[in-house]
């Protein structure tokens, strides 16, 4: 990259002339940021089912159904439905 921005230097007019190598350093601050949270997204999303507020409910999910077919079927010992805490469904 740094060969790049010092090409440039030949070819910018004005105030920017010779001092194009200067914004390799933001241009790097950029780009390795941009990879560092494209890498938390996908820590983040690795695991969809269970373990997080953001992640998909699966056991109420499957509590419910479980619920409802048991019902269905005129059981009465059923189990007891999940819900949620502080608007979370762990």
């Amino acid at each position: 990259m740094l060969k790049d921005f010092d090409q440039l230097n030949n070819e910018v007019q004005g105030i920017m002339k010779g001092y194009m190598v200067w914004l390799v350093v933001p241009f790097s601050t950029l780009i390795s940021w941009i990879y560092t949270s494209l890498e938390q997204v996908g820590e983040s999303t690795e695991n969809p089912f269970e373990g997080s507020a953001n992640d998909v409910p699966i056991s109420q999910m499957s509590r419910s159904i479980e619920i409802e077919l048991r019902e269905f079927l005129g059981e009465k010992d059923l189990p007891i439905e999940l819900r949620a805490q502080n608007n979370i469904v762990m």
